[in-house]
């Protein structure tokens, strides 16, 4: 897309079109909203969002659900964004231009997680993007945080792993195996 000297680089543009629902059992809707400022291209994002979320290890494989991405009114939005604006959508939150959140029906990724994970995490972008999606959406589910069970175990979804994982092993998804 040309980029426009005149838009606003705070606008969120929506991914277009449908994606298909993954899973069985009450459906939930998401769109994905990409703020102009990050430069990431709506589509592109949503599509990475879209494969974690219908992948069978998400949360479609550990309860019955499942999920659609949508172009129009959702149950979700997830928000891809800058931390300013993540800062700002998340308050009275502290996410301090660092973390990501879930605030009632939104999720909101920092994209600088988005684009270089953390210190801590041991394994790559792609798999520090999928525990993100996984994470926030676990608390749009309503989950709460949780520790690491045991030395060596993987690191339940749940756990806050952008603050590290202790003596758990990094891992991406709900369902383990």
């Amino acid at each position: 897309m040309p980029v426009d000297p005149a838009a606003d680089p705070s606008e969120l543009i929506r991914a277009v079109g449908d994606g298909p629902v993954a899973g069985d059992g009450p459906l939930h809707t998401y769109s994905v909203d990409v703020e102009r400022a990050t430069g990431f291209a709506p589509e592109v994002e949503a599509a990475i969002i879209e494969s974690v979320l219908s992948h069978p290890r998400s949360w479609i494989g550990e309860s019955n659900l499942s999920f659609q991405r949508v172009a129009g009114a959702a149950d979700l939005a997830i928000i891809l964004a800058t931390p300013p604006r993540v800062d700002a959508m998340c308050a009275p939150l502290r996410t301090n231009g660092y973390f990501s959140c879930r605030r009632s029906n939104r999720v909101i990724l920092n994209s600088v997680r988005w684009t270089s994970a953390t210190d801590s995490w041991a394994t790559s972008l792609r798999e520090y993007r999928q525990y993100l999606v996984n994470h926030e959406v676990g608390h749009y589910l309503g989950l709460g945080h949780v520790g690491c069970p045991a030395a060596g175990a993987p690191a339940p979804v749940m756990m806050q792993q952008t603050k590290g994982i202790g003596s758990c092993s990094p891992n991406s998804w709900p369902v383990v195996g």
